[in-house]
């Protein structure tokens, strides 16, 4: 109504916990969805409960979750208001533990999450026109990509083991090949979003910390990226997440 979803049965959500997922899904593909009534954003909040393992199991749902990572517009929006409604943390319980999490570092001025859905909102600007001359390569890059909801996977990990001790990049991994194949993900997906997330840190440091008029550095950073797949996402993550921090 008026741009709106509003639900007027109070028990759909109980009745059929999968909507409480195909809702973001239905805003993320409708041009002529603004947003969600007050009522219904209570009642998604007052139901976030019913999102359990069986939930987050169901194929329904992992579907779902996907469908909304390739949509062609609203991506960031979408889990912004997962996040906001308190559905994201719930559907993704690693990504619930660092929700308010402070960074104590010289670079980040954000939590955790909010960092997370910064870097998000990045690639996504990489698409839009107005965009184009501040982030050239990076909006070429993200324009060719085959699946470019690869990248959004490795936005969204790769900061989720920070706080847990020892190394995030690696212990991120975990989690991001346990969502891949719980998504249905095949392995070479898989794998690059792995390389991704234990690497998001590669380039950036290599631009800034290292002599890139080194032959000898160039050589050690090409072998470590290994081709130009690779090298696309990193690029387009690195960027993402400098702007981020």
């Amino acid at each position: 109504r008026n741009g709106h979803i509003e639900v007027c049965n109070d028990k759909v959500f109980k009745k059929n916990p999968s909507a409480l997922m195909e809702i973001f899904v239905l805003m993320a593909q409708t041009r002529s969805i603004d947003g969600v009534r007050a009522s219904t954003i209570r009642l998604i909040r007052a139901n976030r409960h019913l999102i359990d393992d069986d939930f987050r199991n169901d194929p329904k749902n992992t579907r779902y979750f996907m469908d909304i990572l390739r949509s062609r517009e609203k991506v960031a929006l979408q889990l912004r208001r997962m996040l906001r409604f308190g559905v994201l943390g719930r559907y993704l319980p690693e990504f619930g533990a660092i929700i308010g999490q402070m960074q104590h570092d010289l670079f980040h001025i954000y939590s955790v999450d909010a960092h997370t859905m910064e870097l998000v909102k990045n690639l996504r600007r990489f698409h839009y026109a107005e965009n184009e001359k501040k982030f050239p390569v990076a909006s070429r890059i993200v324009k060719r990509m085959a699946k470019v909801e690869l990248l959004y996977i490795a936005g969204l990990y790769h900061d989720i083991a920070k706080g847990r001790g020892g190394d995030h990049s690696k212990l991120g991994v975990i989690d991001t090949r346990a969502f891949g194949e719980r998504h249905g993900l095949n392995n070479r997906d898989i794998n690059l979003v792995c390389w991704l997330v234990e690497n998001h840190l590669l380039m950036s440091a290599v631009a800034q910390r290292q002599d890139i008029s080194d032959p000898d550095i160039i050589r050690n950073f090409a072998l470590k990226v290994g081709d130009e797949l690779r090298l696309d996402y990193i690029y387009a993550l690195t960027v993402a997440d400098i702007n981020a921090t």
